[in-house]
């Protein structure tokens, strides 16, 4: 697949008033790049969320019920024509760029045209398979990238995930367009990264947690499914050479 001459690049984020599917952004924002990575703009809201920011999310971005008790709602920060507010929603094709942006995609997507993700997230898991873990901010000291300031306000987790992303173009040679296409395939996790075999290569997880975790675990990605389908099939291949070796 390739994009369309007219796509644009947005680093996104947004800060929620907590994790369940039926919490609500209480500050959003992105920033624009083009395909040399060069920063173009930058666009952030607070937003009252008209729903109230559980103590544990406040705890995470420091954002409360009384910081945004007089932002535009997300609706009217894509429709109102207002200084405070975009205005109306982006119809061009856009690749939305973040750390676990799948979560981001669900609140902007009826705003904004996304026509692929690109989730630093599982290149991090790709590329760099025995770190501590893969969060953004562990990763940040981890490569040595600049740590901007504000940990977990959209802004910051923004310009995060950009020195991130573009560490990873220079790491593979991609251009940011190439590592958006490459990413609409799902990609192969080398290790596990939870539950009670956390950190071993799939190689070593045994057959009976792939399956009771393919069985239960609903909430799986399209890479993990794909992970697990191809250990099974080569623990299979295994299995049948080592019986046919010892007929």
């Amino acid at each position: 697949m390739s994009f369309p001459d007219n796509v644009r690049f947005f680093v996104a984020d947004t800060e929620t008033t907590g994790a369940g599917p039926e919490d609500k952004v209480c500050e959003l924002g992105w920033i624009e790049i083009d395909e040399n990575m060069n920063v173009l703009s930058e666009t952030q809201s607070l937003i009252d969320p008209q729903y109230l920011i559980s103590p544990s999310a406040s705890g995470i971005h420091g954002l409360t019920n009384s910081d945004v008790e007089h932002a535009p709602t997300i609706e009217e920060f894509f429709s109102v024509d207002d200084q405070s507010c975009l205005g109306s929603k982006i119809t061009d094709p856009i690749v939305l760029i973040g750390h676990r942006i799948s979560f981001d995609y669900r609140f902007l997507s009826p705003y904004i045209n996304v026509t692929q993700e690109l989730c630093t997230l599982r290149w991090a898991r790709k590329l760099y398979p025995h770190a501590d873990d893969h969060k953004l901010s562990t990763l940040m000291f981890a490569l040595g990238l600049p740590r901007p300031e504000g940990a977990h306000r959209v802004m910051s987790d923004i310009y995060s995930a950009y020195y991130l992303a573009k560490h990873i173009c220079e790491r593979t040679g991609m251009t940011i367009r190439q590592l958006a296409e490459a990413s609409i395939a799902p990609m192969e996790v080398a290790m596990m990264p939870f539950g009670k075999h956390k950190g071993q290569p799939m190689s070593q997880v045994p057959k009976s947690y792939i399956r009771w975790a393919m069985d239960n675990m609903k909430d799986l990605d399209a890479d993990f499914v794909h992970t697990f389908q191809l250990a099974l099939n080569k623990k299979k291949n295994n299995e049948q050479s080592t019986a046919g070796a010892g007929a």
